[in-house]
């Protein structure tokens, strides 16, 4: 398949734009500039018809008319335009020096015009090529009532405008053209800015997809690129984190099954080839059982985990006290608590709290937290659960405990599958990292959600929502 370019349709896109708005605006700008050209020399042919008729006043009254001609020509050449002077009957009686002798004596062939001087109004047409004018001409009329004139008329070729015009268009073109150049080249440049960081994060992907999951991509800017940069990164840094549990995870896993089938193969072979006394097969056969119960434990999490993962969660719901429950869950770490000589606190809203939900996954929910609390707990330590009631129809819980805490780079992943924030102390080497990433499963199964805060040195709280029962 023919590789197409993020380059290349944006220029296209910007160069179809630039293209488009130059059609439009120089369409726009040509008819406005036009009628605004065509009005102006109109306006010069009126003022060249008032000093006309000034002068042949002037003239006319006193009786020196000689030099008429002489002044028709210079305003002939000064403004490019040949000037007639009819009489009332229509006949033209003068002309500049410009315009065919011819004429003097024909009569004016657009006796609108005529008419409408006779009036006093100044009037133009654009002729058509005539027998009078052999090509376009802008005729303007400009009355005269002085002796039997009736009206001036300066007549200008169209040709001659147009041919300006066109000049004038040529420049404009010309011009129009070097910002379309210089608009390309920039839209070339930003083009290939602005494809640049996709460029990059395209082979950081191939990079990362190679395996190498530290590969990051630079970030220059603050803009909706430089924050599709920045989850880039993160999404790379989950990628690196993930690599990392799952390493890890095989290396828990294996020597969690490596250990108990070794001892249980040791034991089984003893009792085999006669080395344990009968008397004391029964103790370490008692053994193998507690191994074998360790790894089903394990491999029930793993599936746990994997069904909880693919949304195949089935709940069977009811209402329960949920106070109840985790009373009967801190008798179940009785003799944890002995051990480190821990006290749990319970602080309950209500004396009974009804909550709906499946009781038995809410159950190992509170069993892993509690079980965390008292493991991460130092000795004499104290550890508190509190319910409280919120406004919408929920109570939360909060099972908090005063250990070593967890970083706050570790609380980004505390509840990804495998991973292990101790990994630094080695205070769970037993765990397999996927207690609380069931928990947060099963929470989420409940459409309900699971927190954690937390300060390194000073405990950690985690707190879950549950939705009460209707009352």
């Amino acid at each position: 398949m023919r590789k197409e370019s993020i380059v290349k349709k944006l220029m296209l896109q910007y160069i179809g734009t630039i293209v488009i708005c130059v059609l439009v605006l120089g369409g726009i700008l040509s008819v406005v500039y036009t009628q605004h050209y065509m009005k102006e020399k109109r306006n010069e042919l009126i003022q060249q018809g008032r000093k006309v008729s000034t002068a042949f006043s002037n003239a006319y009254r006193t009786g020196n008319l000689s030099n008429l001609s002489y002044e028709l020509q210079v305003l002939e050449e000064y403004m490019g335009a040949g000037i007639l002077m009819v009489n009332e009957d229509g006949v033209v009686v003068l002309a500049s020096p410009g315009l065919d002798e011819m004429m003097i004596g024909q009569s004016f062939a657009y006796q609108e015009l005529v008419d409408g001087v006779k009036e006093g109004n100044i009037v133009s047409l654009v002729t058509k090529a005539t027998a009078l004018f052999d090509v376009p001409t802008l005729v303007v009329g400009y009355p005269l009532s002085v002796g039997e004139m009736s009206g001036i008329f300066m007549c200008r070729s169209m040709p001659e405008m147009e041919q300006s015009l066109s000049q004038m268009y040529q420049v404009g073109a010309a011009s129009i053209f070097v910002v379309f150049l210089f608009a390309v080249a920039v839209s070339y440049i930003t083009s290939k800015k602005m494809t640049r960081p996709i460029k990059e994060m395209n082979e950081a992907a191939k990079v990362i997809a190679s395996g190498n999951f530290e590969h990051r991509v630079e970030i220059t800017s603050h803009d909706e690129m430089g924050e599709l940069g920045k989850s880039f990164n993160y999404m790379a840094e989950s990628l690196q984190n993930n690599d990392m549990t799952r390493r890890d995870f095989i290396a828990n896993v294996s020597h969690d099954l490596r250990s108990p089938l070794t001892s249980m193969q040791g034991f089984l072979t003893a009792m085999l080839d006669g080395t344990v006394p009968i008397e004391k097969q029964q103790k370490y056969l008692q053994i193998v059982l507690e191994e074998t119960l360790r790894l089903s434990r394990l491999t029930e999490g793993i599936v746990e985990l994997s069904r909880a993962e693919s949304s195949k969660i089935i709940l069977d719901e009811s209402d329960f006290d949920l106070n109840e429950l985790i009373r009967d869950n801190i008798n179940l770490l009785e003799p944890q608590l002995n051990d480190k000589n821990a006290v749990i606190k319970a602080i309950f809203a209500d004396q009974v709290t009804l909550v709906h939900g499946d009781i038995d996954k809410i159950s190992r929910v509170i069993q892993n937290l509690l079980s965390n609390a008292v493991k991460f707990s130092p000795v004499g330590g104290l550890i508190e659960v509190e319910t409280t009631k919120t406004e919408r129809k929920k109570v939360l819980v909060s099972i908090k405990d005063h250990g070593v805490g967890i970083s706050q780079e570790d609380q980004k992943y505390i509840f990804d599958r495998f991973y292990k924030a101790d990994r630094t102390r080695n205070q769970d080497m037993e765990g397999s990292g996927i207690g609380l990433a069931i928990v947060r499963e099963f929470i989420q199964a409940h459409n309900e959600a699971i927190t954690v805060k937390s300060v390194e040195g000073d405990g950690s709280t985690f707190v879950f929502s549950l939705k009460l029962a209707e009352e």
